[in-house]
């Protein structure tokens, strides 16, 4: 779902009313702001040293809430951060067990796990 800004949103839903389409207007959902962190505060969550990792991570698609500040600064909704820190330490917790087989590996298969 994507949130729109409330300029933008007032907009969409004008737009929508003036074309007759209520139906879609009473559809959309405002936005309403939530716990969000600097790229530098979310490195420190996740536990890593540079905030340019975040940034990598956000390119590969794992911060899809986030969002650009109108000064051109990125911003990672807290909820999606700590989902990012459960799926890492659900891997570490893996790792330290010696679970490495990927998840849609079958277990009958002979030989070491392949990453």
């Amino acid at each position: 779902m994507t949130v729109l800004p409330k300029p933008l949103y007032d907009e969409v839903r004008a737009a929508l009313q003036d074309a007759g389409r209520q139906d879609l207007a009473r559809q959309l959902v405002p936005f309403r702001p939530r716990k969000a962190l600097t790229s530098g505060q979310a490195a420190e969550l996740l536990g890593v040293s540079s905030p340019n990792t975040v940034k990598n991570w956000l390119e590969a698609g794992q911060f899809r809430g986030a969002y650009q500040t109108a000064g051109g600064h990125w911003r990672f909704p807290v909820e999606e951060v700590e989902a990012v820190k459960a799926r890492l330490d659900a891997l570490a917790e893996r790792n330290r067990r010696g679970d490495l087989a990927p998840p849609d590996q079958d277990d009958e298969e002979d030989g070491p796990p392949l990453l």
